[in-house]
């Protein structure tokens, strides 16, 4: 394929530079990605080979074998003969490349004659930066060093899941890097104009490689104490039947919503309770025939799989008894519950099966139908509908490869529900583990657009964030936070990620010791 040709077919040649002592499983998975897409692409070896240093080495190893992580990994260190479909070239020319990108922290490409990616871990290069970043228990900012922009491009936050371990947290951040390069190639081959945005400076610049084997020593250490500690816990709470779990609450309002006040205290809510052989979280109100309907997620712990049930609250906030309406072979969760046409709507959480799922009310509450997959082969966690300039919205938590399901709001539209969505050309439209992951219904105020999104950067559904939307459009989407809060901590609670309010009736869920 010559230069020529891949400027006619919207297709490129291009060059990934690898470091051959160093190459990781999503290296793999990106070039994969890439010449899938139709790119001719040629794997280019770093001119120094730098190895991982042996104690980081033995701590991914160990870590595999205490965790028991079987199984293909973002972080595996491979030899190079697993790439397939594709050139190795130990010495490339300066030219006759459309696009570079440089995961090895390459010198020379400076003289190459082509456009230049390189990924930044909180604005600095290489794969021992992000070690030393997830080390010291940092989530990183994902950034991209474009050679055709005048500053690097940023992209947000990135979620980890289990900081007290290395591999998992290198399987999301290599994961969701993967995505972000390749649909910034996607964007070249599209003619999708990219922003650029502010420096990311080297938040942690004057640290000294030299130290990296000792931390990952003591990480190792705490990582094994964390796992003795934890299984010592569990074993503690079974005993007790006090278990750390998710609840449920509801409170009458009277003019003052919480996603106003940001005042939260359990002793406000009435409980939802259970027997201890499952727990409640997610839920949705809507008030129909002088009752208020609200759909939960019900996990019950014996099976593993979450299904959704439904109770109701008389005016005088006297509520009926949970009972399962839908349960599928897969897990359910989050029944974000809306009426369209004179019927009632169901979208419950069904990534477990790769795809949006549309249910109707035969009869509601308690019979619903599945009508319709609305988009297939997508992993979409807590999807939440919005009618808005005459789209149907879809917002959704996206994930790809190993990347955390926290951290990433994916948009999805059509003009008509049962009709054909479109993916946003910017997908995903915002990576902040602080405010991407939907935590319930959206709605108007003062005319604005508002949605309440999850704040995972500490722990999953931490607290919340209040986001006024500022731009929604098939090519653009922004927002802008305008506050957070979390559990009044004198409550011993650990964070709520839901957060619903229908006439006057607010519900939400908690979690931690209840």
């Amino acid at each position: 394929m010559t230069n020529a040709d891949s400027e006619t077919n919207g297709l490129m040649r291009i060059g990934v530079f690898v470091d051959p002592a160093m190459i990781w499983r999503w290296h793999k998975w990106l070039v994969e990605a890439l010449v899938l897409s139709g790119h001719q692409v040629d794997l280019c070896l770093n001119g120094q080979a730098h190895a991982l240093p042996g104690k980081l080495r033995l701590l991914l190893q160990l870590e595999r074998l205490l965790y028991r992580r079987g199984g293909d990994n973002a972080s595996d260190l491979i030899d190079i003969e697993q790439f397939d479909n594709v050139a190795i070239i130990a010495q490339p020319a300066r030219s006759g490349y459309d696009l570079l990108i440089d995961l090895a922290g390459e010198t020379r490409l400076s003289s190459f004659r082509a456009r230049r990616f390189r990924p930044l871990y909180d604005g600095m290069v290489g794969a021992d930066e992000l070690i030393e970043t997830l080390l010291d228990g940092h989530a990183p900012n994902l950034s991209l060093d474009d050679s055709a922009l005048p500053e690097p491009r940023r992209f947000g936050l990135c979620a980890i899941e289990q900081p007290q371990m290395i591999t998992q947290g290198l399987n999301n951040v290599f994961s969701r890097m993967a995505g972000l390069l390749r649909k910034s190639v996607q964007e070249i081959t599209e003619n999708i104009a990219t922003a650029s945005s502010e420096i990311l400076p080297g938040t942690r610049a004057d640290r000294k490689h030299q130290f990296l084997p000792m931390k990952a020593e003591r990480f190792w250490l705490g990582t094994l104490g964390h796992k003795v500690t934890n299984r010592l816990n569990a074993l503690v709470r079974k005993e007790q039947g006090n278990a750390i779990r998710w609840g449920v609450g509801w409170r009458f309002t009277n003019g003052q919503p919480l996603r106003e006040t940001t005042d939260l205290c359990l002793g406000d809510y009435t409980r939802l309770l259970d027997d201890g052989q499952r727990f409640y979280a997610d839920p949705f109100v809507i008030f129909h025939q002088d009752l208020y309907h609200v759909f939960v997620e019900e996990f019950p712990f014996d099976t593993q799989k979450g299904i959704i049930s439904h109770f109701t609250i008389d005016k005088k906030g006297n509520a009926s008894a949970p009972k399962m309406v839908l349960s599928r072979p897969y897990h359910l969760s989050y029944p974000f519950i809306f009426e369209h046409d004179g019927q009632f709507w169901m979208i419950p959480e069904t990534s477990a099966n790769q795809a949006v799922e549309l249910y109707r009310a035969a009869r509601f509450p308690d019979k619903w139908v599945f009508e319709k997959t609305l988009i297939e082969d997508v992993t979409a966690d807590d999807v939440t509908l919005v009618r808005r300039h005459d789209h149907w919205w879809l917002f959704a938590a996206i994930s790809e490869w190993q990347s955390s399901q926290w951290d990433a709001l994916g948009l999805f539209y059509t003009d008509d529900l049962f009709g054909k969505w479109h993916a946003h050309q910017a997908n995903p439209v915002c990576l902040d583990a602080r405010a991407a992951r939907p935590a319930g219904a959206m709605y108007i105020q003062d005319g604005a657009l508002w949605r309440p999104a999850q704040d995972c950067s500490s722990i999953y559904g931490g607290g919340l964030s209040v986001c006024r939307v500022d731009q929604l459009d098939p090519e653009r989407f922004e927002q802008t936070v305008m506050d957070r809060f979390a559990p009044d901590t004198k409550d011993k609670l650990r964070g709520f990620h839901t957060l619903n309010e229908h006439q006057g009736l607010e519900v939400v869920d908690f979690f931690g010791r209840l």
